[in-house]
């Protein structure tokens, strides 16, 4: 029987890095919201402004990440990073003001911002040639995993419990799996005497998209200004955008258990979505894929507009296409990077794609909101999105055909 490549175990060991830094810090943290404010008396204003600073300082960790890993291996990095995520629910548990809760945040936050996408994306280039963006869609959806196991989980916790015995088993829960991590993670398959997964077959057969040539290569700057567009838009679809999902529904006349029941869907549908999109990108390339995946996330913002109809149709549509769509927000960036750079700038192109990504979060952050004072509703944030992608889809096509002229890889 043909021994598994240990490259799966490291996918896995960053799969459970982003449930970690990404699934627990975030989408996690959310379900204690209410809890906070009412346990502890903070305002509306308070609370959010949590969530604001959360992804303001993610934002800074991420400026300085590369010379952190200039410092540090990955395995160490982020196994740091991962034990931020621990300490500050640990801190969370005993914060009694507001001031704690902001510390808590902020440290929290240096785990999203230095243990996310960049350094799995890097982990998952050095230890995969075949079935890269199936290993980076594995890795990926460890925060979708997350979204579906810690509301009921958290729930369950602090109504049985209470709130800051729900942050000391999670902390616990936390520092358990950082150990796995820490145990099952290599910085590079010599480590472990081995060659790249996919490697013997690379040479028998022709390669993937951003394989060819071994010559040092990077994005040409009308290329930089394109992709960086197009980041700065993944980033404001797959945070405010999804984010303000429920709100949007809410809004339009929806009962809460029909809310809670299409952002679940969606969770559900992302999971799978993201496995889906890394098997289609290694069959047919990252510009197919993502005009592909992108055209169906598209449809489903615009559909996202049709919510005032109140039609549970529209609804079962939206969340397929939402769910099959966002994928392509949170794993294109690393797919782009691998296809227009080589090995050795990889590192380099999706740090600073995944900055303009969180940028794009952080500015667009309030924008809903602001729109929904203005005009009375989300609907009007939800046509501006549509813009973003449809936007995003024709600035993706001209940057893969600016790169196709140069000839450095498979179209």
């Amino acid at each position: 029987m043909k021994r598994i490549h240990y490259g799966w175990a490291v996918c896995i060991a960053g799969t459970l890095l982003l449930f970690v830094t990404m699934g627990t810090v975030s989408n996690g943290f959310s379900v204690y919201l209410p809890y906070i404010m009412e346990e502890r008396g903070l305002t509306h204003g308070q609370t959010s402004s949590l969530v604001t600073l959360r992804c303001l300082v993610s934002f800074l960790a991420m400026l300085g990440i590369g010379f952190y890993y200039r410092k540090v291996s990955i395995r160490v990095g982020t196994g740091i990073a991962a034990l931020s995520a621990g300490a500050a629910f640990l801190l969370y548990s005993g914060a009694k003001t507001y001031g704690m809760f902001c510390v808590g945040a902020a440290i929290s936050s240096i785990s999203y911002g230095l243990g996310s996408m960049i350094p799995v994306s890097i982990l998952m280039n050095r230890w995969f040639v075949r079935h890269r963006a199936l290993a980076l869609a594995i890795c990926a959806s460890g925060s979708g995993i997350a979204t579906i196991v810690l509301p009921p989980v958290t729930t369950h916790l602090v109504e049985g419990l209470s709130m800051a015995a729900a942050f000391r088993w999670e902390s616990l829960g936390i520092l358990l799996l950082t150990a796995v991590i820490f145990l099952v993670l290599r910085n590079d398959p010599k480590e472990k005497g081995l060659e790249p997964c996919g490697r013997e077959e690379e040479e028998e057969g022709p390669g993937e998209a951003g394989e060819i040539g071994t010559e040092s290569r990077t994005l040409s700057r009308k290329t930089w200004v394109l992709m960086g567009y197009v980041s700065l838009f993944m980033g404001a679809l797959a945070n405010p955008g999804f984010s303000h999902l429920s709100v949007l529904y809410t809004s339009e006349g929806f009962d809460p258990m029909t809310v809670a029941a299409i952002i679940s869907g969606v969770g559900i549908m992302i999971t799978l979505g993201k496995l889906v999109y890394g098997q289609t990108t290694d069959r047919i390339g990252g510009c197919r894929s993502s005009l592909l995946f992108g055209g169906i996330l598209l449809v489903g913002h615009l559909l996202c507009c049709l919510a005032f109809t109140q039609s549970m149709v529209i609804c079962i549509i939206t969340v397929l296409c939402l769910g099959i769509g966002y994928p392509i927000a949170t794993i294109g960036p690393s797919v782009w990077a691998n296809d227009m750079s080589s090995p050795d700038q990889y590192p380099k192109v999706i740090r600073r794609l995944q900055v303009v990504y969180a940028a794009g979060a952080l500015v667009f952050a309030s924008v809903p909101g602001l729109l929904a004072d203005q005009f009375g509703g989300y609907i009007p944030a939800y046509l501006l999105f549509s813009g973003f992608m449809a936007a995003a889809l024709v600035f993706i096509a001209l940057s893969y055909r600016a790169e196709r002229r140069k000839k450095k890889y498979q179209w």
